[in-house]
């Protein structure tokens, strides 16, 4: 203690004596510095005795208040074993009180547990049922607390609980069985709600404006379906809901209250079809739409021609607008010449007539067989892209591989739908050429048998 005392003495003295360097400019003695250290340990020790004496009063406190909370302790610890005293006295009672509710409860137990499961079934059902657009009511809400109160030991469900759970599946079979106009909120594709007449079919579906509404379980409200099956059924809905009275009409019922409806809105339509074939597919179609005007225009053009010809068949007078006219002017213009010669002006008529009854049929043939190869074309594009989604992505997702089947599959079909109506179209085109073409030559056979005739008799005369 004396040494450190003596250090702190010495650290004083060298800082007083720093600071009166700083102050005089003469330096000090040894007599000098022996009395700054002297007086700087006494200042020292008085500061020592003060904060003992501080000490010793803050520790009398501290003392003190560890009494006190020693003897709050205790006062706790007695309350603590007071409490679970009496705690342990409510749990004997509750369990007592439990058996004996047990005991009176017997078999209605058993029931409230089957009360519980037939409010928790009517629940789900009330969910999903589209009469609840009907029906402004709290039900499901009294079923949850219904459900609450038969699964609790602390509650029992009351008569009334009982008989409300009666009537609510009462009225939803009831309801069950009608078709009913009313008005309710829909919300529409935009995401707009709006309060508009709809006309329920039984529980299984509504319509709005002729369209087709589904109950919406996590919205709570109907919701028109974004994309309506179509014509075929949008048709008979809206006629429901002009109905009147008893006036019968006819209407699609999903049974699966929407599922279907959504499913077959989902579906493709002809043009999302067609899309799906892609450049390939367009081509097709562009094949056949030409095929069949072109069959078309030929079925005109010989059909027009077939008229004048049996017009010509009639008159012995050649008329230069049909094909048998110009094949009997050449006969005139050489009724001089001898059978031989007479038989090639004849040939050479006709076969000048063969190009104009047969034009552009044999592209019509054509189109028929090109476009099952360009169908085929597809398919293969469309299984080789397949192949590619199978190799990047594997085959877990079918999704990825719908795209490339879509079009192998469509292609395929738009080629066959191109080519059976060809094929007919050539043959009905076809047919009808040869059937001109066989009464010119006909026609050019019996002119050169006259000649022949004629030629015999004179030589015989």
């Amino acid at each position: 203690m004396k040494l450190r005392n003596l250090f702190l003495s010495g650290a004083i003295a060298l800082g007083m004596l720093s600071s009166v360097a700083t102050v005089q400019a003469e330096p000090l003695n040894i007599d000098e510095l022996l009395s700054l250290v002297k007086s700087g340990q006494a200042k020292d020790d008085k500061e020592f005795q003060q904060r003992m004496t501080r000490f010793q009063n803050s520790k009398a406190a501290q003392e003190r208040l560890l009494d006190e909370a020693k003897a709050e302790r205790t006062r706790l610890e007695g309350i603590s074993a007071q409490n679970e005293a009496t705690f342990a006295e409510n749990e004997t009672k509750i369990t007592e009180a439990q058996e004996r509710l047990t005991n009176r409860l017997g078999s209605l137990k058993e029931m409230f547990g089957v009360l519980q499961q037939v409010a928790g079934d009517t629940k789900a059902v009330f969910e999903g049922s589209v009469i609840t657009s009907e029906v402004a009511t709290d039900r499901q809400q009294f079923l949850t607390d219904l459900i609450k109160t038969a699964g609790s030991s602390s509650a029992l469900p009351s008569m009334a609980d009982l008989e409300r759970l009666w009537f609510e599946m009462q009225q939803e079979m009831t309801f069950s069985g009608r078709v009913a106009k009313y008005d309710a909120e829909v919300v529409m594709p935009s995401g707009e709600t709006v309060n508009k007449p709809v006309v329920r079919v039984g529980g299984f579906n509504v319509i709005a404006d002729g369209n087709y509404v589904v109950w919406d379980v996590e919205a709570n409200k109907l919701v028109e379906l974004d994309k309506q099956p179509g014509s075929r059924y949008n048709g008979p809905a809206a006629d429901l809901q002009q109905a009147n009275g008893d006036a019968l009409t006819g209407f699609w019922i999903d049974p699966s209250r929407g599922q279907l409806l959504k499913i077959m809105g989902q579906s493709a339509g002809i043009s999302e079809k067609v899309d799906q074939g892609g450049v390939i597919g367009y081509i097709i179609l562009s094949l056949a739409v030409v095929g069949v005007l072109l069959a078309l225009w030929r079925m005109v053009v010989l059909t027009a021609e077939a008229g004048r010809i049996k017009k010509q068949m009639k008159s012995d007078t050649a008329n230069q607008d049909n094909a048998l006219g110009r094949v009997m002017a050449v006969y005139e213009k050489n009724q001089n010449a001898d059978t031989e010669t007479l038989e090639l002006h004849l040939g050479e008529a006709i076969s000048s007539e063969i190009p104009k009854l047969t034009r552009a049929i044999n592209w019509i043939k054509i189109i028929s067989v090109v476009a099952p190869l360009l169908g085929l074309l597809g398919t293969v594009t469309g299984m080789i892209d397949v192949f590619e989604t199978m190799a990047l992505f594997g085959t877990g997702d079918p999704k990825l591989m719908a795209g490339g089947i879509s079009q192998a599959l469509v292609t395929t079909v738009l080629g066959l739908v191109a080519a059976i109506p060809c094929v007919f179209l050539h043959t009905m085109t076809n047919n009808r050429s040869r059937e001109l073409m066989m009464i010119l030559q006909e026609r050019a056979t019996g002119i050169l048998a006259r000649k022949a005739e004629m030629l015999n008799l004179s030589k015989a005369a």
